[in-house]
């Protein structure tokens, strides 16, 4: 039955513009927020202070929302799983049995956690003629009411034949979008992040979302060919053809497809048939009766807090509708005279005003004296929020807690008797306040200092699952190639798919690099991990993935591995192979451009790159043998003497075990490096690193730095080799290994800035931030584990570009085991947890040398048991037995939080 109540309030949507029945054209966008948490005092003030700009600047009339999207675990996955069944590479069996593995976990999970991504829009009203306060000078009102009459008797819509007054001229719309992006600067200004315009199908999605009928909104569907206007065309008295949009009302119903009734006087319920069954959703919507007038900023940012706080849902909106100074101004005087009026009739009959009387004069009067000292305008708000919950009981435990949470920053939430219809119409876009009992006075600073745009979201929301946040526990999905793929309003500002890592030593660094790893190739990713350590052994269990698809190579254990590092071999052609060889000779002979044994070195490379058919570092050697053997007439003894030390050095170091991987010999029967397998592991065996700290270096390490250069060129070869539709995972552990040598260095910036090219992301783990370099401003997604020293701790901080505080400091510091500070390529921070979910998982990534035995021996150890462990067994038996009656819910809950293994391996 139709009502003025439910009188639905549009009449037509074009992309971000809503055009409302009583003559509003309101433009949204969508405003992808910006970091908060991090922020010290002083820096709070920045996006406060843009904010205050922007508000006071505005004219026009603005609806704030914050809608939550809970976050839908089976969706996302199936969304995935789609996504990799297009892919059909060996490995789709296996991860889609694992990735229905993690929905049931997950889904088991949420049932005791509801959590939301909670996106946040902005609607701006264009029009000025349907601004909610006008200027009140009734001679002015008068000549714009005659204006209006006549501007309409002349309006193209009006004199064309063929078209109705409510019909929309294109050349109308097109005005308003150009006015929408002039407005979106500002907006961009205002919140510094990214800014977009949303579409026709989202701003329907978002209007039809609020007659869902399930916590996960999973019965509203995007709607992409939605049109609510027909195409018309009209001819004026000159001839001109003009072309208009004609209004359809009915196109609106079914996104009104649910039945609503009263539950009670003060919350609703939902009903809708949703795949042949009933469905129905307990809805209560509140508003804002009274708030501190006075802002206490920073800590008054309660928008903020709802997203952080609450382990539920709450859906808000705020029309804030603008008054001028002079309006406010002249308001306030006028009551101030009121008050006056007030006094002297009581002093003529002989009575004195009271005590409320007198607080509210002295409130108006510095009301007054701050309106006109500022020059600011003001707003008057409506503030309405919307909670649901599957029954009535958990409707009203829910109403309690969020009343409480906002009477925290001195906000009264109500639920007017008999007036939910009314609230419900009114936070639909492009509606109006129909209310009007509470009405909220506010300057631009209690709208600035709630802080509408800082966001707690983090991850892609899309790909597999890597952990949950420290706040709510919210799942966080990442998907590595995303920011390449250019998506239509992504929102994106990084474009690059590397990644770093860094992290003390056992602070979780390498558990997480391996499970990016795993669950990409089990995603449809090929990987290649350059593992220096040897960590990566026993790989060849790994779960889900066959011993099949799995190659671990350690490199000298076969002597045919002799000369497959040899640089000249594992580059991608000649000329950089002689770069990469001279660079490893000079390094190993301490060789600086200056010096003549630099100068032979180059002369020798070039004449075996020309000369030899197979080129290799020992034909450079065996050049520089016969040059010493045949000394040319014109050599002097200075040359003669560099070049016989050279020759010696070489020879020495020849001598060494680890070079025969990185001396090839000419005509060498080698094994070519090659991948072909989707998950390959390369170690090399005895390889002797040296720590960050170290001074002077051993031959043997220099041998060992100067084979993974090699390697790193060969990962580079690996890059441009294999199919660039697929998505490549190159994890380079320990990078700062590489990052010593000028050429190693390059080589992995090399990959950093063309990955994104040939869908190569290269996963940089090192212990030390500074490890990173400059490598931190063209990666993507960054990781930061503990760290150790305070000097670690603020340059990551710088990398992150998050503010040097000592609070920052600290709690990068003491982030325990598996925590991390994650950016994401949005730019938007937050600390996670990093989560295997399987317990085979974690012990096949575990680096640590203790066995199951000792484990389990410690364990009891620290919990005291001991020799008891027979008695405690008995008194178990007991336990059990008197609680065999036990809720079976209750048991099975308890089997879901001891780390879920139960998948199929």
């Amino acid at each position: 039955m139709k009502t003025a109540v439910l009188d639905f309030p549009i009449r037509h949507i074009d992309g971000n513009l809503v055009f409302s029945k009583d003559g509003q054209v309101t433009a949204y966008f969508q405003v992808s927020g910006f970091n908060y948490d991090f922020l010290d005092h002083d820096d709070k003030f920045a996006p406060f202070q843009s904010q205050l700009a922007f508000l006071f600047n505005n004219k026009t009339d603005l609806h704030y929302l914050l809608e939550p999207f809970p976050t839908n675990v089976d969706e996302i996955l199936n969304n995935t799983m789609e996504d990799i069944q297009m892919r059909k590479y060996p490995l789709l069996k296996n991860g889609v049995q694992f990735l229905e593995a993690t929905k049931k976990v997950l889904s088991n999970r949420k049932k005791g956690n509801e959590t939301s991504e909670y996106l946040q829009f902005i609607g701006v009203q264009l029009n000025p003629d349907r601004t909610k306060y006008k200027e009140d000078n009734v001679g002015l009102g008068a000549l714009q009411g005659i204006k209006e009459v006549w501007k309409g008797i002349n309006a193209q819509v009006n004199r064309a034949n063929g078209l109705f007054p409510n019909d929309i001229l294109e050349s109308e719309i097109r005005m308003w979008h150009d006015q929408s992006d002039m407005i979106m600067e500002s907006l961009r200004s205002a919140f510094n992040c990214t800014i977009r315009p949303i579409e026709t199908a989202e701003t329907v999605y978002l209007i039809e979302k609020e007659w869902s009928v399930t916590q996960s909104n999973s019965d509203i569907q995007i709607r992409r060919k939605f049109s609510s206007g027909l195409n018309v065309e009209g001819i004026d008295d000159e001839g001109n053809i003009h072309k208009a949009i004609r209004p359809v009302t009915k196109s609106f119903l079914d996104v009104q497809d649910t039945d609503i009734e009263e539950d009670t006087p003060r919350s609703l319920k939902f009903t809708k048939i949703v795949d042949d069954e009933i469905k129905d959703l307990h809805v209560k919507y509140m508003v804002v009766s009274d708030m501190e007038t006075e802002n206490y900023f920073p800590n008054f940012e309660w928008l903020y807090n709802i997203q952080s706080k609450m382990n539920f849902p709450v859906s808000v909106s705020i029309r804030a509708y603008y008054q001028s100074n002079e309006r406010i101004t002249k308001r306030l005087s006028n009551k101030v005279l009121e008050f006056d009026d007030q006094r002297s009739e009581a002093k003529k009959a002989g009575a004195r005003t009271d005590l409320s009387t007198d607080l509210s004069e002295k409130g108006a009067i510095q009301a007054e004296s701050y309106f006109a000292k500022t020059g600011q305008p003001a707003y008057h708000c409506s503030l309405v929020f919307k909670i649901t919950a599957s029954s009535r009981k958990e409707l009203e435990t829910r109403y309690k807690t969020f009343k409480n949470e906002l009477t925290k920053y001195g906000i009264k939430v109500v639920c007017p008797y008999g007036e939910q219809m009314n609230l419900m119409m009114e936070k639909i876009l492009g509606s109006r306040q129909i209310n009007n009992d509470y009405k909220i006075e506010s300057d631009a600073g209690i709208l600035a200092g709630m802080m509408f745009g800082a966001t707690t979201n983090i991850g892609d929301n899309r790909g597999f699952y890597i952990g949950y946040t420290e706040r709510l526990r919210r799942p966080v999905f990442i998907q590595p190639d995303l920011a390449a793929k250019s998506f239509e309003g992504l929102g994106n500002i990084e474009d690059s798919i590397s990644a770093i890592v860094a992290g003390a030593t056992g602070k979780g660094k390498s558990v997480f690099m391996n499970l990016f790893t795993y669950l990409s190739v089990l995603t449809g990713s090929q990987a290649l991990i350059i593992d220096p350590k040897g960590d990566r052994k026993e790989w060849k269990a790994l779960p889900m993935i066959p011993e099949e698809y799995i190659s671990i190579w350690t490199l000298g254990e076969s002597n045919k591995d002799a000369g497959c590092l040899d640089p000249f071999r594992t580059s991608v052609d000649l000329d950089e192979g002689k770069a990469i060889a001279l660079d490893i000779l000079s390094y190993l002979t301490n060789s600086s451009i200056k010096d003549i044994e630099y100068t032979l070195l180059s002369e020798a490379i070039e004449h075996v790159a020309d000369t030899e058919n197979d080129p290799c570092i020992g034909a450079v050697i065996s050049y520089l043998e016969n040059l010493f053997d045949n000394r040319p007439k014109s050599m002097s003894d200075k040359r003669y003497v560099a070049l016989e030390g050279l020759k010696d050095s070489l020879l020495t170091l020849k001598r060494q075990s680890l070079s025969v991987l990185l001396f090839g010999e000419v005509g060498q029967d080698y094994r070519n490096l090659k991948v072909d397998k989707p998950l390959q592991v390369l170690m090399v065996q005895n390889l002797n690193l040296p720590d960050v700290n170290t001074r002077n270096i051993r031959p043997s390490q220099q041998i060992s730095e100067a084979i993974l250069i090699s390697i790193t060129a060969f990962t580079k070869q690996y890059m441009f080799t294999q199919d660039r539709g697929v998505h490549k995972i190159i994890l380079q552990d320990e990078a700062s290994s590489i990052d010593r040598s000028p050429v190693g260095r390059e080589l992995m910036d090399f990959i950093i800035r063309k990955g994104r090219y040939y869908n190569t992301t290269l996963l940089k783990g090192s212990q030390n931030a500074t490890d990173h370099g400059d490598d931190v401003a063209n990666v993507g997604m960054k990781f930061s584990f503990g760290l150790r020293t305070k000097k670690e701790a603020l340059e990551m901080l710088e990398f992150l570009n998050l503010p040097q505080t000592q609070g920052n400091v600290n709690k990068i510091r003491q982030m325990t085991k598996g925590k991390c500070l994650f950016q994401d390529i949005y730019g938007r921070t937050a600390v996670i947890q990093i989560d295997p979910l399987f317990n085979d998982l974690l012990e096949a990534f575990d680096s640590s040398t203790s066995t199951d035995e000792e484990r389990e021996r410690e364990k009891q150890r620290r919990e005291g048991i001991g020799n008891e462990t027979n008695s405690k067994e008995q008194d178990q038996s007991q336990y059990e037995q008197n609680y065999e009656d036990e809720d079976e819910e209750e048991n099975n809950f308890d089997k879901d939080e001891t780390k879920e293994v139960e998948y199929v391996s």
